[in-house]
């Protein structure tokens, strides 16, 4: 592998330094610290639908989670369940995962292998439980790991936003994400992922957001993968955020002080 010269090491950071700016920084800030629920419980359905339109798989699945901002040296400690229960052939499949912290990392338990396995940052680019997300999608990206581009004001989707393009410092598996970032609520409703080649790969497209006791919630949502045309989309039929959400878990015999564990992925209480 060529070595740089440090003068073409300076040189290449200078170069990423200009697609900085402060206003596009400032604007994914505002994304990143948009207050957020300490817990929630949400009952979701996800469709894999084909390029033709049909749906090639229908699931529903309860979705449990755990959020501390700035908690880990000022990153936030999120810890996402996923407990699919349809169809019957996918019931017990469980994803576990845990941002920042002592306990970071991807945990997965499929219906078919009850032993749950961790999942290694090597499989990033792989799908998501045959999903069109990957495992990487997954991941929460800090401000500090992109450089950051305001590029203009935007109608999209009825949202009226502010448009941001995101080049990687930290390691990724695009070359460039584009969002579109909502005014009133600073969630990106329409995110642009290109790969390492700088073609448009997938399309994220959320289409409504709903404020659920004072937090706004995207609600429905769509991740298109441009090259197969194939289309996963997730929509919430139910959520209870903070103290609802505890109670909740209680009622269904839940322990929140366990649900986020690989335990949790082996029995489902």
């Amino acid at each position: 592998m060529k070595k740089l010269s440090v003068f073409t090491a300076v040189m290449a950071m200078s170069a990423a330094l200009v697609f900085a700016d402060a206003k596009g920084t400032e604007i994914m800030t505002k994304v990143h610290d948009v207050k957020k629920p300490k817990y929630t419980v949400a009952k979701a359905e996800m469709n894999l639908i084909s390029k033709n339109g049909s749906v090639d798989e229908h699931r529903v699945l309860w979705e449990y989670g755990s959020n501390q901002q700035k908690a880990d040296k000022g990153k936030d400690i999120t810890k996402i369940v996923m407990n699919f229960i349809e169809p019957a052939s996918y019931a017990g499949t469980r994803f576990l995962q845990i941002e920042n912290g002592p306990e970071d990392g991807k945990f997965v338990r499929l219906a078919t292998d009850p032993s749950p396995r961790r999942v290694n940052s090597s499989e990033d680019s792989k799908s998501f439980l045959g999903t069109d997300a990957t495992y990487g999608d997954l991941k929460t990206r800090e401000v500090s790991d992109d450089n950051h581009q305001y590029l203009k004001d935007e109608t999209k989707n009825g949202f009226n936003c502010q448009v941001v393009e995101c080049t990687p410092i930290a390691s990724s598996q695009y070359s460039k994400r584009i969002l579109w970032i909502d005014k009133a609520t600073m969630y990106p409703v329409y995110t642009e992922l290109y790969d390492k080649k700088g073609k448009l790969e997938k399309v994220l497209t959320v289409k409504s957001i709903k404020n659920i006791d004072g937090y706004d919630i995207p609600w429905e949502n769509e991740y298109k993968n441009v090259a197969t045309g194939h289309t996963t989309t997730v929509k919430i039929n139910a959520m209870v955020v903070d103290n609802k959400a505890l109670a909740l878990m209680q009622k269904m015999n839940i322990n929140p002080k366990t649900v986020f564990t690989q335990n949790f992925l082996k029995t489902g209480k």
